[in-house]
């Protein structure tokens, strides 16, 4: 979005644009260039050559990296040219023989209104978020494989919608939250009933790689989960701009590696988590700038793959809390679980097996090596590389979103095995191919397969 992002535990709450603006320089000047987790400040280009004289003289040791990094965006933010009027593409221009893309939206996170009959997906591969009428969702029309339609599509450069992952929506305020992932670091939050290119409520920032979401009426609170940091943040549930977050899980003896999805159990004062296991290591921060980290005794920890796990905190957990229950090891089936949901009718945890195609349901109480209660798996029931889960208490239904195709489910909430859906929603055709590109930075091309690998 135009900004360089950092962290820093001096960013105070409810700050206006102008204030966070000014406070910029003083940030850095204090030493915040190399802070870890948490301690973050927006720099945007227009304030780049007044922070780097005012580090510079605060005496502050930026790092010959960091301070070249600013300095050449200063001077570009000066001297880049303007943009062409013209419609016609410049000499130098040239267009691709052929482009390998997505036309149409693809099904990560999954949320579901059943006050309001909605149901809503985030799209990344179209920058979209789409809201569907629940019960205008029928057995036939995308069940024999013509593409739905939605009440409404957000989509636009206003809406500062990215590349988003987690999705949850708060029937209460009639506000939908969505967490961009791998590039902008904030959460948006739309209004119900905002259309096309609308700009959003209000928007947050957030550490890098954030994904997924839970609200928390009682506490007023939402969290976000931090997939690089092997974390868990906690924000009051108003947050706007850049704000410190009320409060943290993160530390060994979490056990979090590599989080996803997250639910918030009101009933039973609880938090699950959907932990990959891809522990990417604790980095030993010495401190920098004009003072030393709060965490320079701490010393460094070697990244580590994990066996995959769901992990239940109380919902007041904070720092380095042990879970209460861990469901980890061989029998349990978990393999890259996304989504997770808890559905109170049966009291039981719901999560999206996106390695394996296929949703696993625990026993709340479940602990250690624990089977799943039930699986739902097989050519029957479209499951396709599952991103994202939700429960209707109303209809008593799991809803499922495919990353594997365009599409997402509704099954009866007690389904087992290889069950057809009940109904199914369709951001295509059926058939169309789903390349799958989730943020894709790199490009290689296997001459012996005469293949072209892409890692996203």
């Amino acid at each position: 979005m135009g900004c360089i992002r950092t962290i820093c535990l001096n960013s105070s709450p409810q700050r206006s644009n102008d204030q966070q603006a000014s406070a910029v320089p003083t940030c850095l000047a204090k030493g915040c260039l190399s802070a870890t987790l948490l301690n973050f400040c927006v720099v945007r280009a227009k304030h780049l050559a007044q922070i780097v004289g005012t580090a510079l003289g605060a005496g502050c040791a930026l790092g010959a990296l960091g301070l070249a990094l600013l300095a050449t965006a200063a001077g570009l933010s000066q001297t880049a040219p303007q943009e062409s009027q013209s419609t016609k593409p410049a000499p130098a221009d040239i267009p691709p023989i052929r482009m390998i893309a997505d036309p149409y939206p693809a099904f990560n996170g999954i949320a579901v209104d059943a006050a309001n009959g909605i149901v809503a997906m985030s799209d990344p591969n179209r920058k979209s978020l789409l809201l569907y009428d629940r019960a205008g969702v029928s057995p036939g029309g995308a069940s024999q494989g013509q593409a739905s339609l939605p009440i409404r599509q957000i989509a636009g450069p206003n809406t500062f919608l990215g590349m988003i992952a987690g999705i949850i929506l708060d029937p209460q305020h009639e506000e939908i939250y969505t967490a961009n992932n791998d590039i902008e670091d904030t959460v948006v939050v739309m209004p119900y009933g905002a259309s096309g290119n609308e700009k959003p409520a209000r928007v947050f920032s957030v550490p890098h790689q954030a994904w997924g979401l839970a609200l928390g009426n009682l506490a007023d609170q939402i969290a976000v989960t931090v997939e690089v940091q092997n974390t868990i943040v906690f924000y009051r549930r108003q947050v706007k701009g850049v704000e410190a977050p009320v409060r943290i899980v993160r530390g060994r003896e979490t056990g979090l590696a590599d989080p996803h999805g997250i639910y918030w159990d009101e009933s039973h004062n609880e938090i699950g988590v959907a932990n990959h296991g891809n522990f990417r290591g604790v980095v030993k921060n010495t401190g920098g700038g004009c003072s030393p980290s709060f965490v320079a005794e701490d010393e460094a920890e070697a990244g580590e793959s994990r066996p995959p796990s769901i992990r239940i905190f109380a919902a007041n957990a904070k720092n380095d809390a042990k879970p209460l229950r861990v469901i980890q090891g061989s029998r349990t089936g978990l393999d890259w679980p996304m989504g997770i949901a808890y559905d109170a009718q049966h009291d039981t945890i719901v999560a999206a097996n996106n390695g394996d195609s296929s949703v696993l349901i625990f026993g709340r109480n479940n602990d250690g090596d624990a089977a799943p209660l039930r699986v739902i798996r097989g050519d029957r029931t479209g499951i396709n590389h599952p991103m994202g889960v939700a429960v209707d208490p109303q209809k008593g239904e799991i809803w499922v979103s495919n990353w594997g195709d365009h599409s997402a489910l509704a099954f009866e909430s007690g389904a087992r095995g290889n069950v057809a859906p009940k109904r199914i929603i369709r951001s295509a055709p059926a058939g169309t191919p789903a390349p799958g590109f989730g943020n894709p930075m790199a490009l290689a091309y296997d001459s012996k397969r005469d293949q072209l690998l892409v890692p996203n």
